[in-house]
């Protein structure tokens, strides 16, 4: 009795004498270790102190200590991917100088189903989590699939306004052209082609992507690329992948930071980001992003303003229940960028800022989307998740553009023109519902998926388009001719144009489409699978009411997957995934408009893919190695070629394989270093075609060989602290054009290819506390190159060097 007293007296004094001693020193740094609720080490915990500018992550080992000293009391939060957060109060009694503070995190199996949670560290360049909708739970290195990520500090860093700016920082992917256009895995993903995803949802679709218009970055958090068909999950998506936009959310915490920037083509951008709170008990919360710019663009008559809200809200009215509301409105006044010519062709002939615009030519567009998603907790392992989006889309156009041929080959100096004057407006509606099944049973961990997914689109009946391609002179018609060596800008008069018989318009369809799933993921010990199988129904009928026809497709669609983690840094993962995309009725019924000799079939596709994920100095260095084999057949091929009557043409290939490699490095060294890479090696094989010359050849703006790498340092002590610098390289081979461009002496068709290029790009950064000043000089040695081509009618040359300058301010 008397020893347990002496003991207890003992450690009563050494609190006292410890209180005394920090109360001396004033301040103490803060260490200690991550555990879970086996005791086991956590890696990769961000902890912050509350009110402070300060954070750290535990490595490997779950330990972690920060940089400075501080004052207690203190509170310290902790957040991790696939673990509910945590707040623990600090005070000089409670404190152990010995072991530091141990802080226990319990593990959340539903928190990536709901929100997004990256685990970065501020500044960071590595993003852990993956958000698809709620279609997947788990780290993203647990997932059988490969994805390249580009973060919303990455953006910052390179100034980017459109999702164009990051393609060459994302694995597999290549511009094909200005527009809203990619090849992923050497596969065009974009328009006709393909859709986007935003936070898992499908997009709009056809019109309503505003194909000429890549989306903005202005509230984006991340931009995923999701390889492979992925249709199991989404439907109709093409074999490359897709791009999944995930937006910034609302912030249990206030937050603010505003932008401005002045820099080449007398180019002005403001940006403003604020979220936070908005009552005591936190049950609403707010995002809301702001975005202006105004450019005269590199190109001759194309410049640009653009301006575009994103509030965001989340509600909580009760535990177990949330409410997520975004609404977008983006208001676009500019002109259309159809490319350039190839002036007798030769690729240089040209400034990079030659154009075919004329001043009276506009392109106006408005595109509102309001997106609603309700979780509800039904019970402890049963999560309802219903979402709703909503988009309408207007456009107004007038311009001049290339009819896609030339009127003196093979000179090629003189293109034959067409004038298209259109108003149209048009609307996307998706629907998603799933149960989410939870269940953790000892080493089991399983997470089922069941839902339905509902897209439809159609036109506004009002629809407008007018074309002309001749005008009457002197009471005579003569073709509309643009000469690329004696090229004319004027307003143009188009009374005296003729038009020609109207096409029905909308070109695309209105069609409903519908899905049901199921995905089973299971976990044992360091084995994930995940199985899944999908039906598609896909209806769609004509774009006009007087002549009445409709048709139905179906499909069944599985997708399997397993991971295999082999030890704390490195995980094994193969996968099987099939592809599906149908054709619209009008390509069915009357497929002669388009220029086919029979109907039009839906496309089939697979992809394999194996790899490893591997992470390096305390896993905030992630690189994804992959190699992959896709097929696909009956994929549908723009010509550029248009009918007499105004209809666009296609053909319909056979198959056409893709075999390749990827590399896919994110993160960060140091906390002072992050880097970006990639590379791709990518051998694309035309089977069979309509077309016999292109049997054996590359597909269309798909380089076999791209890579590019980005690194960023920024000094954290001394005289140089808050400067930093970065640099990045870019490399993309050879690439075929999509259309050919003459024929041979054998009437043969031939194609031209585009050359190789690499640029490089440099900045330089200042942080000051809550202000950062930036300078990003993109193509420092002004090399002229091409970023894609249709053909030699319609090619997009890439920027010429440019200097951008911003200031920044977070409060």
């Amino acid at each position: 009795m008397t020893y347990k007293f002496n003991v207890s007296a003992l450690t009563v004094l050494l609190s006292v004498l410890f209180s005394v001693t920090v109360q001396a020193q004033g301040t103490v740094r803060i260490f200690g270790k991550t555990v879970n609720e086996d005791g086991k080490p956590i890696a990769g915990v961000t902890l912050r102190i509350d009110n402070q500018d300060l954070a750290t992550t535990s490595n490997n080992m779950g330990t972690y200590q920060f940089s400075k000293e501080m004052h207690l009391p203190a509170q310290i939060k902790a957040t991790a991917v696939g673990y509910y957060p945590s707040t623990t109060t600090l005070d000089r009694v409670t404190w152990n100088t010995a072991s530091g503070l141990i802080i226990t995190l319990v593990k959340n199996d539903q928190q990536l189903d709901e929100v997004l949670v990256t685990g970065r560290r501020n500044n960071s360049y590595l993003t852990n989590g993956v958000e698809l909708g709620g279609k997947f739970a788990g780290k993203l290195k647990d997932l059988p699939q490969s994805v390249s990520v580009v973060s919303k500090e990455f953006m910052e860093d390179k100034q980017a306004f459109l999702i164009t700016d990051m393609v060459h920082d994302l694995a597999g992917v290549n511009q094909a052209s200005a527009y809203d256009d990619f090849t992923i895995r050497g596969f065009k993903s974009g328009y006709e082609n393909g859709l986007r995803l935003v936070n898992g949802l499908r997009s709009s679709y056809g019109y309503g992507t505003s194909y000429f218009r890549p989306p903005l970055t202005i509230n984006l958090e991340s931009i995923e690329v999701l390889k492979g068909p992925g249709a199991s999950l989404f439907g109709d998506i093409t074999p490359g992948g897709t791009i999944n936009m995930v937006t910034k959310k609302p912030l249990e915490e206030h937050y603010g930071a505003v932008n401005f920037t002045i820099g080449g083509f007398q180019t002005m951008r403001s940006t403003l980001d604020i979220g936070g709170p908005l009552d005591a008990e936190k049950k609403v919360l707010y995002r809301f992003n702001v975005g202006y710019e105004n450019s005269k663009t590199f190109r001759d008559v194309n410049q640009r303003k653009t301006f575009a809200i994103a509030p965001s809200f989340t509600f909580k009215p009760a535990k177990g229940t949330q409410l997520d509301v975004d609404l977008l409105y983006d208001n676009f006044n500019g002109y259309l960028d159809r490319g350039m010519g190839i002036k007798s062709n030769n690729l240089y002939a040209l400034s990079r800022s030659f154009t075919l615009s004329q001043p009276s030519d506009f392109y106006r567009t408005k595109n509102i989307s309001l997106t609603a998603r309700l979780k509800q907790e039904i019970g402890p392992h049963l999560t309802l998740n219903v979402s709703y989006a909503k988009a309408i889309y207007q456009e107004e156009l007038n311009e001049h553009r290339t009819l896609n041929t030339f009127a003196n080959p093979p000179q090629n100096t003189v293109m034959n023109m067409r004038f298209f004057e259109k108003s149209l407006k048009d609307y996307t509606d998706n629907m998603v519902a799933y149960l989410n099944y939870n269940l953790r049973t000892g080493r089991v961990n399983q997470h089922i998926v069941l839902g339905v997914d509902h897209a439809q689109y159609k036109g506004d009946p009002n629809n407008q388009q007018k074309e002309a391609r001749s005008m009457m002179v002197n009471g005579t018609a003569v073709p509309l001719t643009f000469d690329l060596e004696n090229p004319t800008y004027a307003l143009r008069d188009v009374n005296s144009y003729i038009w020609r018989p109207q096409a029905s318009f909308p070109f695309l369809s209105p069609y409903r489409s519908t899905g049901i799933y199921i995905q089973d993921q299971l976990t044992i010990d360091r084995l994930h699978l995940i199985v899944g199988l999908r039906h598609e129904h896909y209806y769609s009928s004509s774009p006009d009411v007087k002549t009445p026809y409709s048709g139905t497709q179906n499909a069944w669609l599985p997708r399997l997957g397993l991971t295999y983690t082999l030890n704390d840094q490195i995980n094994y993962f193969a996968s099987y995934a099939q592809g599906y995309v149908p054709v619209a009725s009008n390509y069915v019924a009357n497929y002669q408009d388009y220029g086919a000799d029979k109907p039009f079939t839906a496309e089939r596709s697979y992809q394999i893919e194996t790899g490893f994920k591997t992470g390096f100095f305390q896993n905030q260095l992630q690189m994804d190695l992959s190699l992959y084999h896709i097929q696909r057949e009956n994929m549908m091929v723009s010509t550029g070629e248009t009918s007499e009557t105004g209809f666009p043409i296609y053909r319909q290939s056979g198959r056409v394989t893709s075999r390749g490699i990827e590399l896919d490095l994110r993160g960060q060294i140091t906390k002072e270093l992050q880097l970006m890479g990639n590379y791709s090696f990518n051998v694309t094989d035309v089977k069979e075609s309509s077309i016999p010359a292109e049997i054996g050849m590359p597909l269309g703006n798909a380089p076999k060989n791209m890579g590019g790498a980005w690194v960023k340092y920024v000094f954290s002590a001394h005289a140089l602290k808050g400067l930093g610098f970065g640099t990045g390289v870019y490399y993309v081979g050879s690439r075929r054009m999509d259309n050919p461009i003459s024929k041979d002496a054998q009437g043969l068709d031939t194609w031209g290819f585009l050359p190789k290029y690499t640029t490089v790009n440099a900045a330089l950064y200042y942080h000051v506390g809550a202000l950062k000043v930036a300078a990003n000089l993109n193509n420092v040695f002004d090399k002229y190159y091409y970023v894609g081509a249709f053909d030699y009618t319609r090619a997009f040359p890439g920027a010429p060097r440019h200097l951008m300058l911003s200031l920044g301010y977070r409060f």
